[in-house]
């Protein structure tokens, strides 16, 4: 590694750090190019969120969501097959995920093709996917995250062991392994990512935005597995990313909110309808955990 990419690397993690360490509850005013904007705030029983935002090397803003795989309740869903229509699934976008399927959180998730303008439309999913035990996608070259049904969650590398697997989604290759950064510096695009702590409890997904000058100008996967590291995961997947990044939660109207914003076809806060979804279910808050 290079000395100014070690540099960069160390003045992230301690940027990163100290925000998350603030007593503060408004936006961080820590130093250096990464700050969390307040901490992080429970949105479901076993769901909470964070956002993220740096202004150097670029502008950069992210959304996270922390998941306790021991919180009572938690279930997750990946896309289903759409059955004996052609390929393998059809495309939503993730708030139509999202309320299709009554979860309260979801993030798009593998890779797949072709993309389209229009929901409904077929796809095939490049990579593993299984959905409630039904393999729906058969495993390629790509890593993906096994989630078992008792949410036992992890990163992991073909060939896979499947017989626990009852949620996987594929992604275009790992950016964390035992705590050690992979990735490439460059280039910078719109990411989604998924990653797990080292002791398996939770589970963090990230987006950050990206292809919006001033806004948010995207993130090398090297980056990626920077974020996931100080968010607190041990291993770390870039799924498929660009236009198709997104992130949505049930809104308190029961709406889907989108939380980030997505730039499908160049338009920023346009959503692209995606083949694979990862989507949670969630208990509500109790009313002492109401923020």
């Amino acid at each position: 590694m290079n000395t100014r990419r070690r540099l960069r690397r160390f003045a992230l993690v301690a940027a990163l750090l100290v925000s998350a360490c603030s007593p503060s509850s408004s936006e961080e005013q820590a130093p250096g190019p990464v700050r969390m904007l307040g901490k992080w705030r429970p949105l479901f029983q076993g769901i909470e969120h964070v956002e993220l935002r740096a202004t150097q090397p670029r502008p950069m803003r992210g959304h996270a969501l922390r998941v306790d795989l021991q919180a009572p309740g938690i279930e997750f869903l990946a896309t289903p097959s759409n059955g004996d229509r052609p390929a393998e699934t059809d495309g939503l976008k993730t708030s139509s995920f999202l309320a299709k399927h009554k979860c309260q959180a979801a993030i798009n998730a593998a890779p797949f093709s072709p993309v389209v303008n229009a929901e409904g439309a077929a796809h095939d999913i490049e990579g593993l996917q299984v959905s409630r035990g039904e393999k729906v996608s058969e495993p390629t070259q790509y890593p993906a995250l096994l989630i078992t049904k008792d949410n036992k969650a992890a990163v992991a590398s073909p060939p896979f062991e499947l017989e626990r697997a009852w949620n996987a989604v594929a992604g275009f290759g790992l950016v964390l392994k035992a705590g050690q950064v992979l990735g490439s510096d460059k280039p910078f695009h719109p990411r989604t990512a998924a990653g797990v702590s080292r002791d398996g409890r939770y589970l963090y997904l990230l987006v950050i935005d990206g292809r919006q000058q001033g806004f948010s100008e995207g993130a090398s996967t090297a980056e990626v597995g920077e974020w996931l590291k100080l968010l607190g995961a041990w291993d770390g997947l870039n799924l498929d990313g660009g236009g198709t990044t997104t992130m949505a939660t049930e809104g308190a109207d029961g709406k889907p909110r989108v939380l980030n914003r997505p730039i499908h076809a160049g338009i920023p806060g346009t959503e692209r309808p995606s083949a694979s979804h990862l989507g949670i279910r969630a208990k509500p808050l109790k009313p002492k955990e109401q923020p």
